[in-house]
């Protein structure tokens, strides 16, 4: 751009970022505010579809709550469908918790898995996307030049 200077650029370029990412966050958002769950409860439930929790007591010593607590909030989720309990096979006295397909959405959603982004990248312009696309593998290098 002729007559305009890289501070005019840069400054151009970061409004637009901040723009775009007040708009993604909006769309990002919108699955969850829906949902009939605590933070708590949310927090039980992407444990466990990461795999990061699958019992009672491991869930309890993650969140820094009593077993009780947990307890109570795990029957509600098995109830509204989104775990399940699973008997381990050696000992049946051991049941694990899994994620439903309904945990698996909220996890695949709140982690980026599926791109709100996409539709809107669709919908541009060839030329626009190519422009788009070289301007972020330049950012990338330049990032890469300095790490």
């Amino acid at each position: 751009m002729p007559g305009v200077t890289s501070e005019q650029l840069i400054a151009q370029y970061s409004d637009e970022r901040r723009a775009l990412a007040r708009l993604l966050a909006g769309r990002r958002l919108e699955p969850f505010l829906g949902l009939e769950l605590t933070l708590h409860q949310l927090r039980i439930v992407l444990l466990v579809a990461l795999g990061a929790a699958t019992t009672g007591r491991e869930l309890a010593l993650s969140l820094q709550v009593s077993a009780p607590t947990v307890s109570a909030s795990v029957e509600k989720l098995v109830a509204q469908g989104y775990l399940a309990r699973q008997e381990c096979g050696e000992d049946r006295r051991v049941t694990r918790l899994v994620a439903t397909p309904m945990a698996g959405e909220i996890q695949r959603q709140l982690l980026g898995e599926t791109d709100p982004s996409t539709d809107v990248l669709a919908s541009l312009d060839p030329d626009d996307l190519a422009a788009l696309v070289r301007g972020m593998s330049a950012l990338r290098r330049a990032v890469e030049q300095r790490s």
